[in-house]
């Protein structure tokens, strides 16, 4: 740093300062004129319609298909279990299982989560995977399939698991999953 600093004054030594009067102006900065605002225009834009998020108390689960799932009188027509995989996996395997199941024109599916309940740090603390499956359904291209969910009855896995009611594709048959009295 010595080296320098003598570099410095060396090359220096011989500058001397402009006196008051002999200063260079500066050339005025030129400003752009800002461009012109285009107007919009007139014909307005399709907007895509926004669908409203999925909850696990999701209230737009039929309460009829509800009553005869819990009733045993109406079973998933397919399950997924998630039960040893990673996060990661698990996300994909979710992706792939609605896929099939909307091709196969499935109407009511069941994923089990699992609870993963563990304790850490002395409180209870619930699974990752849980935790993360209802977003996973609000992606774009999960939430197009997906008209409902909502936790599973006892008998189906409890709050282990999800019942998952999807939408039916418009080139279907209309299928009614209603469920009439046995007599």
């Amino acid at each position: 740093m010595v080296k320098d600093a003598g570099l410095f004054s060396a090359a220096m030594a011989d500058v001397k300062p402009l006196d008051g009067r002999r200063r260079l102006a500066h050339a005025a900065a030129v400003k752009a004129a800002p461009p012109a605002a285009r107007p919009l225009p007139a014909k307005r834009l399709p907007v895509a319609p926004v669908e409203p998020e999925l909850h696990a108390d999701d209230k737009s689960f039929d309460r009829d298909v509800a009553r005869a799932l819990s009733r045993g009188k109406l079973a998933p027509e397919a399950t997924l279990d998630l039960h040893g995989m990673t996060l990661a996996a698990a996300e994909r395997a979710v992706g792939h299982f609605l896929e099939r199941a909307a091709d196969r024109d499935f109407r009511i599916v069941l994923v089990v989560t699992g609870k993963g309940l563990r304790e850490e740090g002395g409180r209870l603390v619930g699974g990752r995977i849980r935790a993360e499956f209802i977003g996973w359904l609000n992606r774009a291209d999960n939430r197009a399939r997906v008209r409902s969910v909502r936790p599973a009855h006892p008998h189906h896995g409890g709050s282990g698991a999800f019942y998952v009611l999807l939408r039916r594709r418009s080139s279907a048959r209309s299928r009614s999953l209603r469920v009439t009295p046995q007599r």
